[in-house]
């Protein structure tokens, strides 16, 4: 085998990989979120666990977001 045709399977090889990386890249971005409902008593203040629970379940997506975003520039 030459250099000239190891070097050219060589490139296709890069190319492809590319290609593969750019195609999973999109594929994420697909991705959505779905959040769930929760139902509240009626017997409690919707506004007491309402905000708390809110409060948490931001912070907790929040802190993902932040590892994931992390994780993936490394």
């Amino acid at each position: 085998m030459t250099t000239a045709s190891l070097f050219e399977k060589l490139r296709e090889h890069e190319l492809e990989m590319n290609r593969l990386n750019d195609q999973e890249n999109e594929e994420k971005h697909v991705k959505s979120i779905a959040l769930k409902a929760v139902g509240q008593k009626d017997d409690q203040d919707p506004s007491e666990c309402s905000d708390s629970e809110t409060l948490n379940l931001l912070t907790r997506k929040f802190v993902k977001f932040l590892k994931k975003n992390i994780r993936d520039k490394n």
